[in-house]
């Protein structure tokens, strides 16, 4: 893993206010989808949207690293809490698909403040180890560059094959 720390999260419109959980984030780019997701843990609908947004050839890893980043953010944020939020970009190139999940920042209790491999024995689930396993490629940066609080986009690209 590598941290750049330099680069902002993907920026898109704004979602409508008051518009239920999931909803779909459109954006100019052709290869650009978005949805945000609410505090609820059923990714059965991020399951499906993945698979619609990108190439059947790299819909399941893609899908698993997803859910991955998505059920962390839940679990470790306030993404989690009631009306918390999860955003989910997925970029599709030729060659790379680059899925970019927002948390909305860190809990007030929490202890750890940044995302961190740990020790797989421990980890009840697989997380970030799989992750690290699926992608070529995985970074995270805050929104707030140089501040280390707020929330956090975790980026990892996975082949596109």
């Amino acid at each position: 893993m590598k941290h750049t720390g330099t680069t902002a999260p993907p920026q898109g419109p704004a979602p409508e206010a008051g518009a239920p959980y999931p909803h779909r984030i459109a954006f100019p780019e052709p290869h650009r989808h978005g949805i945000l997701f609410g505090h609820d843990r059923d990714y059965t609908a991020l399951t499906n949207w993945v698979w619609a947004v990108v190439p059947r050839r790299a819909a399941k890893p893609v899908s698993l690293v997803a859910e991955a980043l998505t059920s962390n953010a839940h679990k470790h944020t306030r993404s989690g809490d009631p009306g918390g939020t999860v955003r989910v970009v997925i970029d599709v190139d030729p060659f790379l698909i680059t899925i970019a999940v927002t948390d909305g920042g860190p809990r007030s209790d929490s202890v750890i403040a940044y995302p961190r491999l740990g020790d797989p024995r421990l980890a009840p689930l697989p997380g970030l180890h799989l992750v690290d396993q699926l992608a070529v490629y995985w970074e995270w940066d805050w929104a707030l560059p140089g501040v280390g609080r707020g929330p956090l986009t975790i980026r990892a690209k996975v082949e596109n094959q």
